[in-house]
């Protein structure tokens, strides 16, 4: 990360979490304190990776939302571009898991 401007570097810090984060084990564990919230990426209009188009609406309502940390529609370089995807796959992980017990009512 030596060559990350001071800019990108905030942006790289706040996704420093992804190094250690598991979907699976980190749905399991919410799932456990009874939150079923679905995982958002905070961007200019809300994306809930990992949720089919025809779901978006029923999924937002019946599930809640909450924003993952560090996401943004703002790139601020390579390294930031590569942390943000990986945030969206590690969202779109979680979100595929909690989905199937939050609309199980």
């Amino acid at each position: 990360m030596s060559q990350v401007g001071p800019e990108e570097k905030s942006g790289v810090d706040s996704l420093l979490w992804l190094n250690n984060a598991d979907p699976e084990k980190n749905a399991r564990q919410a799932l456990a304190r009874g939150d079923k919230r679905l995982m958002a990426m905070a961007m200019r209009t809300p994306n809930l990776p990992g949720i089919k188009p025809e779901l978006l609406s029923k999924a937002k309502r019946v599930c809640g939302v909450r924003y993952l940390e560090g996401s943004t529609d703002t790139v601020l370089g390579e390294t930031h571009l590569k942390l943000i995807q990986a945030a969206a796959e590690y969202a779109a992980s979680y979100n595929r898991l909690i989905l199937g017990h939050c609309l199980e009512k």
